[in-house]
């Protein structure tokens, strides 16, 4: 789905609650009933941390890099890179799913400001 630019979350069928990461069970109401729905790709960062070391070569130019922890609208958490300064993050702060295409056949999870 991050290829084709569509953020999928697993949603129960039976209680509607959004599930991540995904599971064979929902654990609300542990039902078997799952499916994957659009979300909405809005949340605000709940967490961040600077990252200092390159772990493979793609991020040599990059560093030092944010990865966030993003709490989504449907309440799930999401973790990726964000597009903004390092010292602009902030608890609460309103972002919105974007992508990388790293090539071709590659996608990452991209966050943006909202403002």
């Amino acid at each position: 789905a991050l290829k084709r630019h569509q953020l999928l979350v697993q949603t129960c069928s039976d209680c509607e609650m959004a599930i991540h990461p995904p599971r064979p069970m929902c654990p609300n109401c542990r039902s078997m009933e799952l499916s994957w729905s659009p979300s909405s790709g809005k949340g605000s960062v709940y967490s961040w941390v600077i990252i200092n070391r390159a772990f493979h070569p793609y991020f040599m130019e990059k560093i030092p890099f944010a990865v966030v922890l993003v709490e989504m609208e449907d309440g799930t958490r999401l973790v990726g890179s964000i597009d903004c300064e390092n010292d602009q993050l902030e608890d609460g702060l309103p972002v919105e799913v974007t992508f990388d295409d790293v090539d071709d056949d590659f996608s990452m999870l991209l966050f943006r400001v909202v403002r």
